[in-house]
């Protein structure tokens, strides 16, 4: 592969503003959604200490100035704040509306806290320990599962229907928020299994009907020294075709760059990965109002921060040599996992964290397109 060098980067036209800052709060990687009547809503697991398991106290925000101010919202029928086992489920999770009207949630159940008392009994159950003692939580365990779910409501979420699925025991099973609903109204929805010394990525299909839900896990390839990626996103780019980017840095056994794998028959079999030009992790993918498609990413080398590259021609190449650097003032490596949107007058509001002065937290960039 030619790699491209990054020469042109440019600073696009924007503003920045904080979504959640409280000192000793981690307030990191940041869910948005994009509501009726131009509204922008925000997910958030809070705790008082650095959370990769998002297990803290989940909080919704909502935003009706195009992501200028935020306040805290009780709203129950916000998909954000739809029932779920923890933190970690709800920030995973596809949230959807169908035709008739169900409110239909899919997703992993993910880590679990457990009192730490309970240790034996997981591990009787075959069920590994990831962390012993969270956040500010010395108490509490974060405890492996296997478990996905499907749960509906029918009246509006007054009352749900939910099952799970478990799978064969792969340490443990977690999603990531980057799903892709196509054409035909099915879902792909992107998972990872990790061990202590391997791991697999897997896309989720969902088929929906008015009666019942059909659930297919598909495997994506590894390479020959059985590496695979990890955090995906995904988009359908033409009828049944969907782009799948994911993160490959080196201590999973790649380089940084991100993987793209590639499905013609709408998320059954995949192509074997291959490196892109894309320096960055983890990805998320925007299809554009004029067709293009976007590719924001954290960017955890100097210049520390969030940057952006644009397709022409639907994910099959990128220009990696004009990358709009939407942040570049993160003091660490803890940073990034951004989201976007393109907001009615044609701007994009990307969410994401970064740390500044020892605290954790959330801001979004609304920026117009340099490209």
């Amino acid at each position: 592969m030619v790699r491209m060098a990054v020469d042109a980067s440019v600073t696009p036209r924007g503003e920045k503003f904080v979504i959640y800052r409280e000192p000793g709060t981690y307030a990191a990687f940041p869910r948005l959604a994009q509501l009726a009547g131009g509204r922008l809503a925000v997910g958030l697991s809070l705790n008082t200490a650095r959370d990769h398991h998002l297990l803290g106290e989940w909080r919704v925000l909502i935003s009706g100035d195009a992501g200028a101010t935020w306040a805290q919202t009780e709203d129950l029928t916000l998909p954000l704040h739809w029932p779920g086992s923890s933190s970690r489920e709800k920030w995973d999770r596809a949230t959807h509306v169908l035709p008739d009207g169900t409110w239909l949630a899919v997703g992993a159940v993910g880590w679990q806290a457990w009192p730490a008392e309970r240790e034996g009994e997981a591990e009787a159950e075959g069920l590994a320990v990831h962390a012993r003692g969270l956040p500010g939580r010395p108490d509490l365990l974060a405890v492996d599962s296997n478990l996905l779910f499907v749960q509906r409501s029918r009246d509006k979420g007054k009352s749900w229907q939910r099952r799970e699925i478990s799978l064969t025991r792969a340490g443990y099973t977690l999603g990531f928020p980057r799903h892709t609903t196509l054409e035909d109204g099915t879902l792909l929805l992107p998972f990872r299994q990790r061990t202590d010394g391997s791991g697999q990525a897997l896309v989720l299909r969902v088929t929906v009907t008015a009666a019942d839900e059909h659930l297919r896990l598909y495997p994506l390839p590894r390479d020959l020294m059985g590496a695979t990626g990890s955090e995906a996103a995904l988009l359908e780019v033409a009828p049944h075709r969907v782009l799948l980017l994911m993160r490959a840095n080196d201590n999973r056994g790649g380089t940084g760059h991100l993987l793209s794998c590639w499905s013609d028959d709408g998320g059954r079999t995949w192509t074997y990965p291959i490196v892109t030009d894309i320096w960055g992790y983890p990805p998320h993918l925007l299809r554009l109002a004029d067709g293009r498609i976007l590719c924001t990413y954290g960017h955890r080398r100097p210049p520390l921060g969030v940057q952006a590259v644009i397709s022409s021609d639907a994910g099959e190449t990128w220009d990696v040599a004009h990358p709009a650097i939407l942040a570049d003032d993160g003091e660490t490596t803890d940073l990034g996992y951004p989201m976007s949107v393109q907001l009615p007058d044609g701007s994009i509001y990307t969410a994401y964290y970064i740390t500044h002065d020892g605290v954790t937290y959330s801001l979004g960039t609304r920026w117009e397109l340099p490209w």
